[in-house]
C-alpha cells in the first residue's frame, strides 16, 4: 500500500491509497478463479469449464468488481493499523469510501474519515457540583448493633399493656395519601420496636401511651429525600391498630458478646463498633457517589465545549438508543410504536426520534468530555487496580479471584474502560470534596 495524499479539511481527513500491484493482481486471480468455478455452461459440469472457454465468458470488469471489496477491506485494515495516521486525531470508522482508479494494473481508493472534534473541558476546580464527605454517627452504630442482636432478645408480656419507649408493639397499619391507600403502606401483625427510629420521624412517638386493642389515626410527613419519590415530602395518614405489647430484655453487649459474630479482627466491643462504622461508611460513600456522579456528568455536558459533533459517532449512538428501545419493547411483547407512546410518553415516532437525537448529542458530549479528562488527568488502570477489583468481587460473591479473572478474560478491555471511567469520577470527587 502506498499513500498518495493525506489532506484534512472541514473536520474530515481524506486519504488516497494505491494498492500494492502484486496484492491487487493476486486478488484479481482469486476473483477470476471464483467466477470460473461458478460458471454454468451447457455441456460442461460446474467447476470444470475449460480455461479458454471460461476466459471468453468472464469479462475484466467482472473480475475487477469481485476483487474490489476484499481489496478495500485489506487496504482499510492496513491503513488504520499503520503509523501513517493518528488514531487519536481521526475516527477510524470510515465515513465514506470513493474509488479513484479501478484498473487491472491500478487501484486507488480514497478513504474519508471524520476528525476528532476539538474538546475544551472545564477545570475540575471550577465545577460547581458539591460533594459532602459522609460521616457515621454513634446512633447509627447503635442501631446496627441493635439489629444484629435481635435474635437474642427476650420478649415477655407487659403487665401495664401501655406502649412505652423500648417496647415491642405488634400493630396493623394502613397508610393513606390524599385519603387513598398507597402501595407499600399496609402491614398486618408488624413488630415495631418503639424508639428504634425504624419508621419515618414521628411515627413511633405517636404510638406512645396506646394500649392493646387501641385504634388511632396518626399523621406523619415523609422526608424530602425519601427513596420513593411519590411520597417524598408528602403528609400522610396511618390508621393504626395495636394488637399486642411486649417488654424487651436485651443481651448484655460486652467484649465476649462481640466475639460471637465471628467477624475478622473483631475481638472486643470496640473492634465491633469500628467494624460496623467502616461498613456503614463504605455504604454511605457508595450512596453519595451514586448521587453526585449524575450531577457531575450533567455539569460536564453543560460546560464542555466541542466544535462539532462527528456524524459517524452521532449515527452510532442514535442507532444504539433506538435498538435498545426496540429490544425493550420486544421483551415486553409490546409493539414498538405503542411502547414509545405508553412507556416513554412520545405521541409520535417523529417526537421520539427528535428526543433520541437530543439524548445522543448529550451522551456524546459526556463521552468525549470523559475521554478528554482521562487524557488530561492521565488516568489509567494498573494491574494493582485490576487485582483489587477482582478481590473485591471475590469477597462479595464468595468466588475465587482467579476464577473471576478467567470469566472476564474475553471482556477485559471493556472492563478496563469501565474502571478507568470509575477512577476518573473518584478523582473528581476527591478534588471537589471538602478537605478533611
Amino acid at each position: 500500500m502506498k499513500i498518495i495524499s493525506n489532506e484534512s479539511k472541514n473536520n474530515k481527513t481524506e486519504i488516497i491509497v494505491k494498492a500494492d500491484d502484486k496484492k491487487w493482481a493476486d486478488q484479481q486471480a482469486k476473483a477470476y478463479k471464483a467466477l470460473a468455478s461458478n460458471l454454468n455452461i451447457q455441456g460442461f459440469r460446474k467447476g470444470h469449464v475449460p480455461a479458454e472457454v471460461a476466459k471468453s465468458k468472464i469479462s475484466e470488469q467482472e473480475v475487477l468488481s469481485r476483487a474490489l471489496k476484499p481489496m478495500i477491506d485489506e487496504l482499510y485494515h492496513e491503513l488504520t493499523s499503520s503509523k501513517e495516521i493518528d488514531n487519536k486525531k481521526i475516527i477510524v470508522d470510515a465515513l465514506n469510501i470513493d474509488i479513484k482508479e479501478l484498473k487491472k494494473n491500478d487501484l486507488q481508493i480514497c478513504f474519508v474519515f471524520e476528525n476528532y472534534p476539538e474538546i475544551t473541558v472545564p477545570k475540575i476546580s471550577s465545577l460547581k457540583t458539591k460533594y459532602t464527605n459522609p460521616v457515621v454517627e454513634d446512633k447509627e452504630i447503635d442501631f446496627e448493633i441493635n439489629r444484629m442482636t435481635k435474635n437474642d432478645w427476650m420478649l415477655a408480656d407487659k403487665d401495664s399493656q401501655i406502649i412505652a419507649k423500648g417496647d415491642m408493639a405488634n400493630i396493623d397499619f394502613e397508610g393513606f395519601l390524599d385519603d387513598k391507600p398507597f402501595p407499600g403502606g399496609t402491614a398486618k401483625a408488624f413488630d415495631l420496636e418503639i424508639g428504634s427510629g425504624s419508621f419515618i420521624p414521628g411515627f413511633e412517638d405517636q404510638l406512645l401511651g396506646l394500649k392493646k386493642g387501641d385504634k388511632k389515626d396518626i399523621f406523619v410527613t415523609f422526608p424530602e429525600d425519601y427513596h420513593e419519590k411519590s411520597l417524598a415530602g408528602k403528609k400522610t395518614k396511618f390508621a393504626i391498630t395495636v394488637n399486642n405489647i411486649k417488654q424487651i430484655t436485651k443481651p448484655n453487649i460486652d467484649n465476649e458478646y462481640a466475639k460471637k459474630f465471628n467477624l475478622p479482627n473483631v475481638n472486643t466491643l470496640e473492634d465491633l463498633r469500628k467494624h460496623i462504622r467502616e461498613q456503614i461508611l463504605e455504604m454511605k460513600k457508595l450512596q453519595a457517589r451514586d448521587a453526585v456522579v449524575p450531577l457531575i456528568s450533567q455539569e460536564l455536558i453543560q460546560t464542555t465545549k466541542i466544535n462539532y459533533i462527528p456524524e459517524s459517532l452521532l449515527r452510532d449512538e442514535k442507532n444504539r438508543i433506538i435498538s435498545d428501545v426496540k429490544s425493550r419493547a420486544q421483551q415486553a411483547n409490546v409493539d414498538y410504536l405503542k411502547f414509545i407512546d405508553t412507556q416513554l410518553g412520545h405521541k409520535s415516532e417523529a417526537d421520539f426520534l427528535k428526543n433520541v437525537d437530543e439524548t445522543a448529542r448529550k451522551n456524546l458530549v459526556l463521552v468525549l468530555a470523559i475521554e478528554k479528562l482521562i487524557e488530561i488527568m492521565k488516568i489509567e488502570i494498573t494491574e494493582k487496580d485490576l487485582n483489587e477489583y477482582f478481590e473485591k468481587l471475590a469477597r462479595y460473591y464468595g468466588t475465587p479471584a482467579d476464577q473471576l479473572k478467567q470469566t472476564f478474560a474475553t471482556r477485559l478491555e471493556g472492563l478496563k474502560v469501565f474502571l478507568t471511567q470509575q477512577k476518573l469520577f473518584d478523582e473528581i470527587i476527591k478534588q471537589i470534596a471538602p478537605k478533611i
